[in-house]
């Protein structure tokens, strides 16, 4: 009957596609595109050979993008926090030395100023440079055998010369002023160092400082920088997205802790201990530490995701891609078991956990419900969305000192308002060059990643 041939030509068919789809899966490729394709070995070896090499997401190459040193960032941010420091102090202990009556030959009452307080500051802010300066001589001076020896006993000596000092200068705070000062002035940093890093040395003298072993670093981290490697291998895939972030959330740990701390130090510090009896513009002082807490986050943030960082945080989203859960599904929506080992290509259904999920992405080895996957290709899938928002924000920031300038008379505003805005202009640039180098890149990329979507699924079809 000419019925019974035509449900014997559908199995036939059906038969060979699930033979097709066999082989497919073996090569880790999976496509629930629902088509086979009949031609012998060879043809078949080229066209697997091809799916795995259609699944690798294009690449454009980022060029070079001068950043600054581990030493001259922290030389700058050495200069920027005495700045901000003595200014804090001018808003404070500021005199009308110009007046003929005047009493004071000076622009500020330095006697008032404890100069314990003073040394105090003074280490906080610079054990970062010292430690960078002699962390570089022991490289340069120091043979390869005896570097590791070297920069511990150095890291020991320093924190032990530190600490003396600091205690010193605490033990005579103490002496002069009320013990809940003592207490607001190294609670909040110690509470905050120790929630974030535990008992750990490094962050307190090198934000930079690796997150991983010697012998994992040769491998994915040389020079303390990522690498990407474009792997097919899903496993591997994932395994590079984990370790990507979690060094990711590390930076942002070390830079929010390195950013508040120097603002708490500089700005908050003089406020604790100014005089009962002193009279100054509260508003002023406290406006004028915010302004430079965000000042020095958005300037470390600059510095630990620098534009090849971010570039390599994207790659490794393309490769990882994302799954979109499906919530208006019927019964007859034909979905496979996910299967970890396996690239899965843009549009593919699967099943996980009861529920069914749709891919998204150039390939996708993510899993499905997984929310750190999630939010790894959210942020990353185009990083000029987290540089145009960094952007924005010291754009605000600005604009907002701009604002206050306009609006200010009187003399020691109008200098602390002034350095404090050359200080931003110098972050703002970079991070528009950032912002304008990312944005002409990845939209370029996007045309080509575009195209190589559109052969693929014309190659499939």
């Amino acid at each position: 009957m000419p019925g019974g041939r035509r449900n014997a030509a559908s199995r036939s068919g059906q038969s060979k596609f699930q033979a097709n789809f066999y082989v497919s899966s073996n090569i880790g490729i999976r496509s629930n595109s629902g088509e086979g394709t009949a031609g012998n070995g060879a043809d078949d070896k080229k066209s697997e050979h091809y799916g795995m090499k259609a699944l690798a997401p294009k690449h454009v190459p980022i060029p070079v993008v001068p950043v600054d040193g581990h030493l001259t960032f922290e030389v700058l941010s050495l200069v920027v926090s005495i700045i901000a420091a003595s200014l804090q102090m001018l808003n404070l202990y500021r005199t009308v030395w110009w007046l003929p009556h005047s009493y004071n030959n000076y622009s500020m009452n330095f006697y008032l100023i404890d100069p314990y307080l003073l040394v105090f500051i003074i280490i906080m802010i610079a054990r970062q440079f010292i430690y960078s300066l002699l962390h570089r001589i022991i490289d340069v001076s120091s043979p390869v055998r005896l570097l590791p020896n070297a920069q511990k006993i150095m890291r020991v000596t320093l924190l032990i010369i530190v600490i003396n000092i600091l205690c010193w200068c605490l033990y005579h705070l103490a002496e002069r002023h009320n013990s809940m000062k003592i207490f607001y002035l190294c609670y909040p940093s110690l509470s905050i160092y120790f929630v974030m890093f535990g008992i750990n040395a490094a962050p307190f003298f090198d934000i930079s400082a690796p997150l991983y072993g010697n012998d994992e670093k040769k491998t994915k981290f040389p020079m303390d920088k990522p690498l990407h490697n474009c792997s097919l291998n899903a496993s591997a895939i994932r395994a590079e997205v984990s370790t990507l972030r979690t060094d990711f959330n590390w930076r942002l740990k070390r830079a929010l802790f390195a950013s508040s701390s120097s603002a708490y130090i500089c700005g908050i510090a003089p406020i604790i201990f100014a005089p009962q009896h002193l009279h100054f513009n509260i508003p002023w002082v406290v406006q004028y530490a915010i302004l430079f807490w965000l000042e020095r986050v958005i300037a470390h943030f600059s510095y630990a995701y620098p534009v090849r960082y971010c570039d390599v945080l994207h790659r490794a989203a393309l490769h990882l891609g994302r799954w979109v859960k499906i919530e208006n599904r019927n019964s007859h929506t034909y979905a496979q078991v996910w299967n970890d080992s396996i690239l899965w290509r843009h549009g593919s259904v699967v099943r996980h956990n009861k529920e069914i999920y749709r891919s998204e992405g150039f390939c996708t080895v993510a899993e499905p419900g997984n929310s750190n996957h999630s939010r790894f290709y959210d942020l990353f899938r185009n990083p000029t969305i987290l540089l145009c928002s960094v952007l924005g924000l010291q754009l605000l920031l600005v604009c907002a000192q701009l604002l206050i300038l306009l609006c200010t008379t009187d003399w020691y505003q109008v200098l602390s308002m002034t350095l404090l805005l050359v200080i931003n202009y110098y972050t703002l640039f970079k991070v528009t060059r950032d912002y304008l180098i990312c944005w002409k890149i990845y939209h370029a990329e996007q045309i080509i990643q575009d195209k190589s979507q559109m052969t693929a699924n014309s190659t499939i079809q």
